[in-house]
């Protein structure tokens, strides 16, 4: 004769016991992990709902002040590269 399965502390259904210790430790300590995940992921979304999303508009001006400012210093570097280039050809 056999003695029937000791019935769980968490009750039926639920997760078996661990099994030492060290186990239960190890089971906390991921629970903890996953709540700090989870809590992590739920405070961006409450953060994101809080950005004021500049409108179209204020997208493409700043776009436009972007690709101008690279344009700019193109130039510029072009230019000085053309300087350097001329005055060090013409010492040799």
């Amino acid at each position: 004769m056999t003695t029937p399965p000791k019935a769980s502390v968490n009750g039926p259904g639920n997760r078996p016991e661990p099994k030492s210790k060290a186990a239960e430790s190890r089971a906390l300590e991921r629970e903890k992990r996953w709540r700090d995940v989870t809590g992590w992921f739920r405070s961006v979304v409450s953060e994101m709902k809080r950005v004021t999303w500049p409108s179209r508009e204020e997208w493409v001006s700043a776009t436009m002040v972007v690709v101008g400012l690279v344009i700019v210093v193109a130039l510029w570097t072009r230019l000085i590269s053309w300087i350097a280039e001329l005055i060090f050809r013409g010492g040799s």
